[in-house]
Order: C-alpha cells, then sequence, then structure tokens
C-alpha cells in the first residue's frame, strides 16, 4: 500500500468497490467499474468506465478516466496516475475562483456610505452655530467650543456597534434553523439577493436512488413487478455497500410488500458483470431477471411494449425491464447443480413483468422551498451537471415547470457570444451539463447584469461558483469539503429549508438597523437644529459639551443597539432589498424635526418660569425623553423597552443628584419642570406617531421599494437589474458591472461576501 498523498504521476494504482479514488487517473484495465462522479459533475447516477479511449469528450463523458474524490460503487479498476494533489481536477475546480475580501459587501459598508453624507452635514451644523454666535457678538473661544461640539456630536457614532451588534444577533439566530455563518457581513447580502442559483445533486436531491414509477405489463401488478425486481437482485447480507440501484429496488419492494422478508431468499444468483447488462435469481421453479430493456425486451419477444422505455427516459428515469419465467423440474434441479446455467435461460422464453422508473430522490422540503422563495420574489435557477433530461424532470417535480426554451446545456452555453451569454441568462431557467468553469461563468454574467446572486450547492464542482456569488451558501451532506470551506453560510444536516429563514433574517436585519439608524441620525438631527435655533436665538447653543454626550449616551448607545438586535415590530416587506433610502430619509427628517420642536418649546416655556441653567435642563430632559419615546415607536420589544426605561431612569438620577448635575451643567428639577419636559416629549412622541401614519398612507409609490417583477420569477428568469437599492452605479451614471473575472487560483480574483 502507498500513501494517497505521496502519489505521483506515472504510478500505477488498484481502485476497489467502495472506495475513494486517490488521484486523476487513466484506466488501463477495468472489471465492472461503475463511479459516482456526483460530486465532481453533479451527475446524480453512477457511471459506467472503460478502457477505451474518450478523445474531445466532455468531462461527465470521460468514460476512460478516473478523477480524485469520486467514488467507485463497483467493480475494480488498474488505472495510471496523471495529476495529483493540486493539479486533479477536484481541485482545479474547487480554486478556479480565488477569495478577495470585498469591500462592498456588509453593513459596515452600507452604514460607511451613510456616515460618510452625514458627516458633511455635521460640520455645516457646526459652523453654522458658530457662525451664528459670533453675529450674536457672543465670545469667539465661547462660538467656537459650541460648533464644535455640536460637529462631534452630530456625528452618529454609534453605527459601527449597531453594525455588529446586529449582525452577530442574525447569525446567532440562524444557528437555530441549522444555518451556520462563516462570515457574519454575508448575512446583509441575504438580504438583497434577487436570485438563488442552485446545484441540484445533492443539493435539492439527495444524491440517492428511487423507485419513482412502476409499469407492469398487462397480466401483473405493481406488487409482483417490485418482488421479481427485488428477488432478481443480490442479497445483501447485511452489508451496507449495496449497488445503489438494487437498494433502491428493494426498498421500494420492502414497502410496497409490507415487510422486507415477503422476497423470497433466491436459490442461485447470476450478478451483473460487464458485458451483461442484467442480473437474475432462481428460487425453486421460478426465474426472475431485471436489467437493461433492450436486453430483457429481447428475451420476451416482440410482444413488448417498447414505447414504454421511450416515454420514461424521455422523463429522465433509469430504466430498468423485468421479466420471469417458469422453470420445468428438470431445468429448476439442473440450476442447483450448476448456477452458472442461469444465463442460458435469460436469453429466450421471458414474460414480461413490467418496467422501472429509477431517479434521483428530491429532498422532502425542496419543492416547499422552492416555492417559499417564489412567494418572496426571489428568482431560481438550476445549474447541474446532470443531464438536461434529467434536470428538467427533477425540476417539474419541484414545482419548477419548465418549457425546453428554458433550458441551456454546457455545450450550447460555451458556443454563445458574451452579448448572447448575458441575454440568455435571464432567459434560461435550467443550466445543464455544466462544468465548474460554466457555472463561475453564469454567477458571474448574472452579477455583472446587476443582479446579485446565491450559489447554494455541495460538490467540489461548486466550489468556485459558490467563491463567485456575492453569497456562497455550501450544504453539508456527504458533499465534498472544498464546497463547505468556501461558503460564506453552510447549511448543516442538509437543512436548505433554512434558507429561507435566512432571507428573512437578512431583510430583518436591513429592518431592523434601518430603524436604529434613523434613531441615531434622526436625534443627532434634531439636536443640530435644536443648537442652530439656540444660536440664533442667544448666540450660543443651549446644551453645553458634557449634556450633549449625555444626550448621545443616553439615545445612542444602549436603545438604538437595542433596536439593532431585536425583532421589528412591522412585517417584513417583501420587496425590500437592502436599505430604503427614501423611507430613511423620510424618517431622519420627521424625527430631526419633531425631536427639535419639543427641545425648542421645552426650553422656551423654561426660560419664561425659570433661570437659564434651569431652561437648558429642562430641554435636556425633553430632547432625551423625545429620542427614546420615538424609540418605542419602532418596537415594543422586552430589550428596548427595558433600555428605554433603564437610560430615562439613569438620566433622572443623575440630573437629581446635585453633584452631578452641577457638574454636567444642569439643576435637579422640580415637579413642574419634570412636567413641562415630559409633556412636550409626550407630544413629539404623538406627532411622530401620526406623521408617520400619514407619510405610509400618503406617500408617494415612489418611496417604497420596487419590488422584483412577478412574471420573471414564475418563469424562471431573474429579475430585472434597474433598482436603486441593488443597482451600483459610477460617477457617469452608467452601470458598473462588479470586476469578478474567472481566474485561476493565485491571481487576485473577487470575493463579495469573504
Amino acid at each position: 500500500d502507498v500513501i494517497a498523498a505521496q502519489l505521483q504521476p506515472g504510478d500505477l494504482i488498484e481502485v476497489r468497490t467502495h472506495e475513494v479514488v486517490p488521484a486523476d487517473a487513466r484506466i488501463v484495465e477495468e472489471v465492472d467499474v461503475e463511479v459516482d462522479e456526483s460530486t465532481l459533475t453533479g451527475e446524480s447516477l453512477s457511471v459506467d468506465k472503460q478502457v477505451e479511449a474518450t478523445p474531445g469528450a466532455d468531462l461527465a463523458e470521460r468514460r476512460c478516466m478516473l478523477y480524485a474524490g469520486t467514488t467507485l460503487v463497483a467493480g475494480t479498476a488498474l488505472a495510471v496516475v496523471t495529476a495529483v494533489g493540486a493539479d486533479t481536477r477536484e481541485r482545479r475546480a474547487a480554486e478556479l475562483v480565488s477569495a478577495d475580501p470585498s469591500s462592498e459587501v456588509g453593513l459596515q459598508h452600507q452604514l460607511s456610505q451613510l456616515t460618510n453624507r452625514a458627516f458633511p452635514v455635521s460640520v455645516t451644523g457646526g459652523a453654522l452655530v458658530g457662525a451664528l454666535g459670533m453675529l450674536r457678538r457672543a465670545a469667539l473661544r465661547e462660538a467656537v467650543a459650541s460648533g464644535i461640539a455640536i460637529a462631534v456630536a452630530a456625528v452618529p457614532e454609534g453605527m459601527p456597534l449597531v453594525a455588529t451588534l446586529a449582525q452577530s444577533a442574525s447569525a446567532r439566530r440562524l444557528t437555530r434553523f441549522g444555518a451556520l455563518v462563516r462570515v457574519p457581513r454575508s448575512v446583509e447580502a441575504l438580504g438583497r439577493i434577487d436570485v438563488v442559483c442552485f446545484d441540484k445533486t445533492g443539493t435539492l436531491s439527495e444524491n440517492r436512488l428511487r423507485v419513482a414509477e412502476v409499469h407492469p405489463a398487462p397480466g401483473h401488478s405493481r406488487e409482483e413487478v417490485l418482488r421479481c425486481a427485488a428477488h432478481a437482485a443480490p442479497v445483501s447480507n447485511g452489508d451496507p455497500h449495496v449497488h445503489a440501484t438494487d437498494a433502491a429496488i428493494v426498498a421500494a419492494a420492502a414497502e410496497a410488500l409490507g415487510v422486507p422478508t415477503a422476497v423470497p431468499q433466491p436459490g442461485a444468483h447470476l450478478p451483473f458483470r460487464s458485458g451483461r447488462s442484467f442480473s437474475a435469481s432462481v428460487t425453486d421453479d421460478e426465474l426472475t431477471v431485471k436489467g437493461a430493456p433492450e436486453v430483457v425486451l429481447g428475451a420476451c419477444g416482440a410482444a413488448a411494449p417498447e414505447h414504454t422505455v421511450g416515454e420514461l427516459a424521455a422523463r429522465g428515469l433509469r430504466v430498468i425491464a423485468v421479466g420471469r419465467r417458469e422453470l420445468s423440474p428438470q431445468q429448476a434441479r439442473r440450476i442447483r447443480d450448476d448456477p452458472d446455467g442461469i444465463a442460458e435461460l435469460c436469453t429466450h422464453g421471458l414474460t414480461l413483468a413490467g418496467f422501472l422508473g429509477l431517479s434521483d430522490t428530491p429532498r422532502a422540503e425542496a419543492a416547499e422551498l422552492l416555492a417559499q422563495l417564489r412567494r418572496r420574489q426571489v428568482g431560481v435557477k438550476l445549474i447541474t451537471g446532470d443531464h438536461p433530461v434529467t434536470a428538467a424532470a427533477i425540476a417539474g417535480e419541484l414545482g419548477l415547470p419548465v418549457t425546453a426554451d428554458q433550458v441551456i446545456s454546457g455545450a450550447e452555453w460555451d458556443s454563445l457570444s458574451r452579448k448572447d451569454r448575458e441575454r440568455v441568462v435571464t432567459e434560461r431557467v435550467i443550466f445543464a451539463r455544466m462544468t465548474p468553469e460554466n457555472k463561475v461563468q453564469v454567477v458571474r454574467t448574472l452579477e455583472a447584469a446587476g443582479v446579485l446572486c446565491a450559489m447554494v450547492g455541495d460538490g467540489s464542482n461548486d466550489a468556485a461558483a459558490i467563491r463567485a456569488a456575492t453569497v456562497g451558501i455550501g450544504v453539508v451532506a456527504g458533499g465534498s469539503d472544498p464546497a463547505h470551506l468556501a461558503a460564506d453560510v453552510v447549511l448543516v444536516d442538509a437543512r436548505i429549508g433554512a434558507l429561507v429563514h435566512a432571507i428573512e433574517e437578512g431583510r430583518q436585519l436591513w429592518q431592523r438597523v434601518q430603524s436604529a439608524v434613523s434613531v441615531l441620525v434622526g436625534g443627532n438631527a434634531g439636536e443640530v437644529l435644536f443648537a442652530i435655533i439656540g444660536s440664533a436665538l442667544t448666540g450660543t447653543s443651549p446644551l453645553n459639551t458634557r449634556q450633549l454626550l449625555l444626550v448621545n449616551m443616553m439615545t445612542d448607545a444602549l436603545p438604538a443597539a437595542a433596536l439593532a438586535v431585536s425583532k421589528p415590530r412591522g412585517p417584513v416587506n417583501p420587496g425590500l432589498r437592502g436599505p430604503d433610502q427614501p423611507a430613511l430619509r423620510r424618517a431622519v427628517a420627521i424625527r430631526g424635526t419633531t425631536t427639535a420642536a419639543a427641545a425648542t418649546a421645552a426650553w422656551a416655556i423654561a426660560g419664561v418660569t425659570g433661570l437659564p441653567r434651569r431652561a437648558s435642563t429642562v430641554a435636556l430632559v425633553a430632547l432625551v425623553g423625545a429620542e427614546l419615546g420615538q424609540t418605542l415607536l419602532d418596537s415594543h420589544a422586552p430589550l428596548v423597552v427595558l433600555t428605554t426605561v433603564g437610560s430615562m431612569a439613569t438620566m433622572a438620577t443623575l440630573i437629581s443628584i446635585p453633584v452631578v448635575s452641577q457638574l454636567l451643567g444642569c439643576t435637579p428639577l422640580d415637579p413642574l419642570g419634570w412636567a413641562q419636559a415630559l409633556g412636550t416629549a409626550a407630544a413629539a412622541t404623538v406627532a411622530l406617531a401620526v406623521a408617520n401614519g400619514v407619510a405610509e398612507k400618503w406617500g408617494s409609490p415612489g418611496t417604497q421599494p420596487q419590488p422584483i417583477d412577478d412574471v420573471p420569477v414564475r418563469s424562471g428568469q431573474s429579475p430585472q437589474p434597474p433598482r436603486a437599492t441593488t443597482t451600483r452605479r459610477n460617477a457617469s451614471g452608467a452601470r458598473r458591472a462588479p470586476k469578478r473575472p474567472v481566474q485561476p487560483a493565485g491571481r487576485p480574483g473577487s470575493r463579495a461576501s469573504t
């Protein structure tokens, strides 16, 4: 024995049944070899191998080659190693696109853009406060200090905390549904996904054969066909390594007949082997045969219904014909003495029992998953290495019926020009017989059209496309490590239904963060506006630097962070893709106006009935109270209520302690002062609730996120790209395609989410 890592090109290896191929190799001898290549090519059925060369064939059709990472399900092969390590097809497919973190994904990037837009406003506000102070003949030092304090206080410094807590909370919640988030910022991108591209084998299906259809011949029942087929299968005797076809037939027979023992143990068995495409068994005076339709039908005579075979094959099923015959006592006795004589009896005199149609087993939750995605206005595409007929059949079974015009093969894709690919990628639903390179090209073409994609797969042939997509999702169900390692989100135990929860969480994330941002920015806008009004009237800001710091501590730290991690109050808009900029601007404007109005009113009322220090304290309480009250309008979650009440109680305590109050430039308030402050804060909260209701009822259609068109989603086409929340444009207004060319490993590539 040789350690697989020490193999070199030119070494001769022998691979036996149920062994994993250690390297790419050219077959020189083989006996009844069948290989499971699903992790590399996406082919759900095992592939027969041969010694004869297959020059110029596609990867899935190279019958003379063994590839690293695939598994022999039957037979023995002797082969010469042609590639090892990083040169194998498996590794090359996985490393087709190198990882390169992108700064365009994640809350940090989105919020940094908002901070960049808010910074000039805060500087302008500070400069205006300072200028108004000097116009009112205030001391230069005092005017400049007030301007700097306002400029600093207006910066929403709580944004990094909000982004970190929100993403971490979302990642933690998703673990309950079986989704492990390896890259927290990918949750944000899930909320903006337009299309989900699925691999078929091992992702939407279990990569396990099953008997999908049984067609009895006239005079035979379904149960009898299954009994004869199971009787012709080899006896497993508890061996876990049973051929997938035999395992599927035996399982279907056991289910149909009630108990496994309903199929008698054969007295003699003739196994399937190279050059003999059938197996047979004899028990007492009955001979049962199952195998290739052309062989079994030939032994049954010309009356066999060959059209049934074509119908089953056209639906992407592997067809098995089942026949039987009664043996004379002499024939039965001869078989008991010489079991090899079964082969001669299988060539003629058979009676057709029926046909079995075998297919890959769809996952139980796959159909509901696709339906849920369509209800959420998310497009679905199937990118697989399987045969087009098989892919179309499984798609129809999962509730995604397609026409011939919506299916394209890898060979057809390769023949298209770049411009034609951009057109075809939005029209086709199923991309079949796709190599790893083709999968990357499909994802890249969609992304270049402004359509954000998530790629879901489990095999090494999916790893590069997973890495190329905006969000890569790996399915853990016996798949390959490259797919899991390349993914941003991993669905454990093949719980693909968690994808819906992940998308919902991504959309809720934006809704929660948008509420928190409106609190942060709206409150700061109110502070700036109040400072400008006070400076215009008196020459100095009503609130000093320490008071502004207290406002930010009471409103920015805990309440906004609680909003970011708590469930939003209202339902999630299914058309929401990322931040709703018009709604955010409207919320900031309304919050800033009402907050400033509450503080100004409280300050003016208190100024009439008391000293300036008392007036500024009343204004401070009104400002904080208005912001905290408005926070409760966004969410009634226990954490939000707790932090809001706690912040208000903390501020009241600080103001009521004489020493601390004097340090802050405040004074303890009497009941009248508290009534003035809390009354104006309550009025501002009510005003915000009324203004939000009016804005939602009478707002223009342009203030709502534009949903994805239902027509392309139902037909499988991608959503159209022109959408303000997802389309990225350059300075000239033209659409900027993401720079993500297909590159070999080791060269700078593009990774949108890791």
